[in-house]
This record gives structure tokens, C-alpha cells and sequence, in this order.
């Protein structure tokens, strides 16, 4: 199988074998975020990586993905208001069955087939980074479809608090508060020095100072009141879901996971902040699980087709 992964600034392809196992060194390239190089360059790479003994391809996108026309309606790759289409990726791939779902839906496989989970519970898998907020949830162990194909939108839970502008039009968007530029806006540093090892910021990006949340997170002590504030919003948010849904499992999906200290800062204050009812029946898991592994992790949502009876809804 063939994962190829589109995202702000960058696409990359990986294969996968039947058990999922990467076959070979993932490509990778960085291109202009406007939506029609991003396109063309994804077809290019697709093209490169095809061989007589690929199965199928999965691509994973974030953002609301509309699979009748094969568009992008809104999101990170298609910020503006036209919708983007894929179908060059498609033609591409030649008469190889396609894939292309939310990049949370292609996490959401990965970790279903891997971790052998009952196809009974349902289950909420949050992805957490500098700036970056996704969600996904699996009823009955099959991806939450809604009205249009996409992630649960957590990042843009929104609060009535002065953020810098997320890629949606909004302020105070949940990943836009859970930053590193929210982290030194409320702290009163902004013009710091300490700007960054890794200026991406992920989904929704960082204006400034990029990794400084991840390394603070790194060394957190109890008494940090700025960064307890930023993990108090985000366990509000978590919570809320939690309480609306009732899923048998929580499985964070972040770097934070090596992290101790505020690993349990979370756990605790996302339980503090559950129905009473809820608190002893909801699993809560950790999942340390690399964002470079992009286009390894689209690779299993052909997978999916494979081993998941009923996986794309048909």
C-alpha cells in the first residue's frame, strides 16, 4: 500500500506492506502552500512511488474533504474560500483503488488495527501539538462520518479569550490558545528571543516562538500558573467532549506522552472536570505517536478497506 500525505508547505509518500510495516525510506517535498502546487507536487511524488506490486493508496488530508467531487472544501491546505480539488492525485494513481479521508480518520486506523481494539466501544482519539488540535472518534469502531468527511473539529472549539487569527477567520480557537504564541501573548514576552527550534507550530502554526510550550511542557514543575492556564483550557475542551459523548476510551495522541508531569496535570484536570458518572468509566490512554510518521500512517487507511468491513461507509 501507498500512504501519501498533503499538508501546509508539504506533501510525502510511504509504503506500507499488508501488516503495515514501512517498506523503504518515506519521500518527502517541500512545496509553495498555494493549493494547486501542493496538488501537482503530490500527484508527482504519487507517481514516483508506484510500482506493479502496489494494492492500493491512501491519502490523508486535514480539513472538511467532500469525496462525490473529490475537493478539499476548507482547511489548512485550502484556507481560502474555493474548494481544492484532489482529482489530479486520483488520476495519478491510475486504476488503483483510492482512499483519501481526514488525516485524524488515518490516525484513528492506525490505531484501531494496532492496538486490536473491541469493535464495541466507542472511542475519542485527541491529537495535541504546538498549535495543532485534532480529533477523532470511532463509533462501533468505525470513523463518526457526519455530514461531510473530517476530523471532530476540537482545535476550533472556541473561548472568549484574545488569541492571535487561526486559518478559520476565528479568534480564540482552542489550538490557536493551546500555543506557543498564546503561552508568551499571556505571559507578556512576545518579543522574546527564544524563538525556535521548530517554527511550524503545527496545524494552525505559531506566530512566534515555536517548541517553546513543548520544552516548557518538557521541564514543568508544579506552580507554572502560565502554563497550567493553557493545560486548564485544554482539559476544559477535552472534558466537554467527553461529557457530550460518553466513549469508552480517551487516547491522546502527543509528544506530551514522554512527559510525565503534565501528562498527569492533564489526566487530572480532565477528570476533575467529568460527570461523576463518567469518571471511573472512561478509559484514558496514551499514544506516543510521531508526526513524521505522516504518510506511513495514510498507508493504513487503505489497510482499513482491507482488514475493516464497513470502514468508508459502503
Amino acid at each position: 500500500m501507498i500512504g501519501l500525505t498533503i499538508w501546509p508547505g508539504a506533501v510525502s509518500v510511504a509504503r506500507v506492506n499488508l501488516q503495515g510495516h514501512l517498506v523503504g525510506k518515506p519521500l518527502a517535498r517541500l512545496v509553495s502552500d498555494r493549493p494547486s502546487r501542493l496538488v501537482g507536487s503530490a500527484a508527482a511524488l504519487l507517481g514516483k512511488a508506484l510500482g506493479p506490486e502496489v494494492m492500493g493508496v491512501g491519502v490523508s488530508v486535514p480539513g472538511f474533504y467532500d469525496s462525490s467531487s473529490r475537493r478539499v472544501l476548507f482547511g489548512p491546505v485550502a484556507p481560502g474560500r474555493e474548494p481544492v480539488s484532489l482529482a489530479p492525485v486520483c488520476e495519478a494513481a491510475g486504476d488503483l483503488p483510492v482512499v483519501i479521508e481526514n488525516d485524524m480518520h488515518a490516525l484513528a486506523a492506525r490505531w484501531l488495527l494496532t492496538h486490536r481494539a473491541s469493535a464495541g466501544q466507542d472511542v475519542l482519539l485527541v491529537n495535541v501539538g504546538d498549535g495543532s488540535l485534532g480529533a477523532a472518534m470511532l463509533i462501533g469502531g468505525r470513523p463518526n462520518r457526519g455530514c461531510v468527511s473530517s476530523a471532530n473539529e476540537l482545535g476550533h472549539m472556541r473561548y472568549f479569550t484574545d488569541t492571535g487569527r487561526c486559518y478559520c477567520g476565528q479568534t480564540g480557537c482552542l489550538e490557536r490558545i493551546f500555543s506557543s504564541a498564546y503561552l508568551k501573548r499571556i505571559e507578556g514576552v512576545v518579543g522574546s528571543t527564544e524563538v525556535s527550534e521548530d517554527v511550524s507550530g503545527g496545524v494552525g502554526g505559531s506566530e512566534v516562538g515555536g517548541g517553546v510550550l513543548m520544552r516548557r511542557s518538557s521541564r514543568y514543575q508544579t506552580g507554572d500558573e502560565v502554563l497550567e492556564t493553557l493545560y486548564d483550557y485544554l482539559a476544559n475542551g477535552i472534558a466537554n467532549v467527553v461529557n457530550f459523548i460518553r466513549p469508552h476510551r480517551l487516547v491522546l495522541v502527543s509528544e506530551l506522552t514522554r512527559y510525565p508531569g503534565v501528562c498527569d496535570l492533564l489526566s487530572r484536570s480532565i477528570r476533575s472536570r467529568l460527570l461523576s458518572e463518567l469518571v471511573d468509566r472512561v478509559r484514558f490512554d496514551l499514544w506516543d505517536q510521531p508526526v513524521a510518521r505522516q504518510a506511513e500512517t495514510a498507508g493504513w487507511l487503505a489497510l482499513a478497506g482491507l482488514y475493516c468491513e464497513g470502514w468508508y461507509g459502503g
